[in-house]
């Protein structure tokens, strides 16, 4: 064999492999075809209570874990400070006001609910060949009409309960339409039937939404969490200590601390079943914490019920070994409005034209650069904002006082009202907000039954 020969043989022979790990790093670098998505939902938790976002006072192992090894969102959003309309919107990717659930009272209601003519998330996953499972608090319609139920909303599986609120143990829930009488611990039973549904659903795509009461009140927590829950006196401004309040302290935090136990418990099913590197896992809350009920949202201002920061921007992680980066901090905004188009994306479906989110995959990845979103609106009882890049505005319609402008990047907390510095900047940025009003429906009215007429 002369030398040339040889030269070209050797070179055939070493290209081979290098073309084949090409080809697998690129495959490596795209998201896998429709993988599976679990979502787990707290309920009124704030910035303070979780330990990657800077809790000294609870101890969250198994959520910080999620953030060290995914994306930890400095700036996510839910769309109200209140639990039915927040959920209204992360499940269709519209704005709650464009739902029909403005407020609470009217999931609340006997005839009304989430708008009938939309479809949600299990509504578009289910259609691309996702099983569908919601584990927990729904909060979008009960009542007399079973149409508003979780079943009839594009949930082949349901276990948990209606309404806004259940003791944790015991408590009668529902499973599928019917109702069942539950002596384990809310907190530890939506857990094991998560890990349930995954067992019976490990070879082939699904949607798992896993919404947790904890820690709504009633503020039942465990003998042994209250132990294991590292309790001290609160600090911070946001509370005015007394023993009720100290109280109530106590059992919050061990209400997070079984919850970010039984999420360990589902992380580790995961793991056990192999679906670690196929499953997009995301913890969020559903508004911030309930300051009065014991919650914290650490630096932000206010909490649940109010417009500011610690209201809506809320612990919010996303974990996706192999597809998004590991330890990282994602600062710019994004919102539960996203998941609509981005879980589409990822699962071949076609999202609804009229959503208001975006697929943010793309800049989650780096393959995009720059924020995602231009304007982000809140309007919760007469209480409006607005977020452009770092500035936000704040007003409170047919209320007395002064214009509010914070600029968020140096003021977390809004302790400093620039408004009178930049007079034009908040005069924009109010008129963006009424052009956006002006674009909702009429606020929506529950009709009785005995005042519709038959044809």
């Amino acid at each position: 064999m002369n030398n040339q020969k040889m030269r070209s043989d050797l070179a055939r022979w070493f290209m081979i492999p290098l073309a084949v790990l090409a080809g697998a790093l690129h495959a490596a670098s795209a998201p896998p075809v429709k993988p599976n998505i679990l979502l787990m939902v707290g309920d009124d938790i704030g910035w303070g209570d979780i330990g990657c976002y800077g809790s000294t006072q609870i101890q969250t192992p198994n959520i910080d874990r999620l953030a060290k090894e995914g994306l930890r969102f400095t700036s996510g959003y839910v769309t109200a400070a209140l639990c039915s309309p927040s959920r209204a919107a992360m499940l269709t990717g519209r704005y709650q006001q464009r739902n029909s659930l403005e407020n609470n009272r009217l999931a609340e209601s006997k005839n009304a609910g989430l708008d009938l003519n939309l479809k949600t998330l299990a509504d578009m996953l289910g259609g691309a060949g996702y099983a569908t499972g919601l584990v927990g608090k729904w909060h979008l319609g009960v009542g007399e009409n079973k149409e508003y139920t979780p079943t009839r909303r594009g949930f082949q599986e349901f276990f948990g309960f209606y309404s806004f609120a259940i003791s944790y143990t015991p408590a009668t829930l529902i499973r599928g339409e019917e109702p069942v009488t539950e002596t384990r611990r809310s907190t530890v039973a939506f857990a094991e039937e998560a890990c349930a549904f995954i067992d019976r659903h490990s070879d082939q795509p699904f949607f798992l939404e896993v919404a947790f009461n904890a820690a709504h009140t009633p503020l039942e927590g465990s003998r042994k969490d209250i132990v294991a829950a590292k309790f001290s006196a609160v600090t911070d401004p946001n509370f005015t200590n007394s023993p009720v309040q100290d109280a109530k302290r106590r059992n919050f935090c061990a209400l997070v601390t079984e919850m970010d136990e039984e999420i360990g418990r589902i992380m580790g099913k995961l793991k056990a079943k192999g679906l670690d590197e196929k499953t997009l896992v995301i913890y969020i809350s559903d508004n911030g914490g309930w300051i009065s009920e014991g919650g914290n949202n650490g630096p932000l201002r206010g909490g649940k019920w109010g417009i500011y920061e610690g209201g809506q921007r809320v612990p919010f992680i996303w974990r996706w070994p192999g597809v998004l980066p590991a330890g990282t901090a994602y600062a710019e905004p994004v919102s539960t409005l996203d998941f609509m188009p981005t879980f589409a994306a990822m699962a071949g479906a076609v999202p609804p034209k009229d959503s208001d989110g975006l697929n943010v995959l793309p800049y989650l990845r780096g393959e995009k650069q720059g924020a995602p979103h231009g304007d982000l609106f809140w309007k919760l009882n007469g209480q409006c904002a607005i977020v452009r890049e770092q500035w936000k505005a704040v007003r409170f319609n047919g209320r007395p006082g002064k214009p509010e402008l914070y600029e968020l990047n140096r003021d977390l907390g809004e302790r400093k009202n620039v408004a009178g510095e930049k007079p034009e900047l908040v005069d924009q940025l109010n008129k963006a907000w009424d052009l956006w009003n002006a674009t909702l429906p009429p606020a929506f009215v529950p009709v009785k039954p005995n005042a519709v007429k038959s044809d």
